[in-house]
């Protein structure tokens, strides 16, 4: 009887030494890593016809994005000095900060882009929202860098793409980001 309870404490003893093995020998995990793949679309009211024009003045550009498995997000873009004349399009530049309303997190970096305005003159005005018959395309790159929370030790490259056409302001952000 002395036996068996001697091997099952032997047993035990085994299970609970192999388990503390195999904590220890586990691998360190991968870099955190975290995909930005979100949209928007909104469309500008009445009668005003601005959209994205942030309603305090914090950033030139703003609004929401609809992150998959972060969820919502506020975007702001700040306008760099850059507005060069490329063609009919113009290099642009600035800051662009994205802050999850889930915890705050936050995480930003230059931006570097296209803009290009329809055929209408009036498009040729970056700082103004307006779509009726004044439709454009922007394609940035964001090196972000520098973030908080969530995005703490990340970083990583990003497009940004926005369009607009008629009264309706759509957009894009993907990228990913790794420490």
């Amino acid at each position: 009887m002395k036996r068996t309870v001697g091997g099952a404490a032997a047993v035990g003893l085994l299970v609970v030494t192999l388990a503390a093995g195999i904590v220890t020998a586990a691998p360190v995990s991968a870099s955190p890593s975290i995909t930005l793949d979100g949209s928007f679309s909104i469309k500008a009211p009445r009668p005003s016809g601005v959209y994205g024009i942030c309603p305090s003045r914090v950033a030139d550009e703003c609004g929401t994005v609809e992150l998959a498995g972060l969820g919502t997000a506020d975007w702001a873009y700040y306008f760099g000095p850059a507005f060069v004349p490329d063609g009919h399009c113009f290099d642009v530049d600035g800051i662009f900060t994205l802050t999850l309303r889930s915890d705050g997190s936050t995480i930003s970096g230059p931006l570097t882009g296209v803009f290009c305005p329809g055929p209408s003159d009036a498009g040729d005005q970056h700082a103004h929202g307006h779509a009726f018959g004044n439709p454009y395309v922007e394609d940035d790159t964001i090196l972000f860098a520098d973030g908080t929370g969530q995005f703490e030790g990340l970083s990583g490259i990003a497009s940004f793409h926005t369009s607009t056409a008629g009264a309706r302001f759509r957009g894009t952000l993907k990228g990913t980001l790794s420490g």
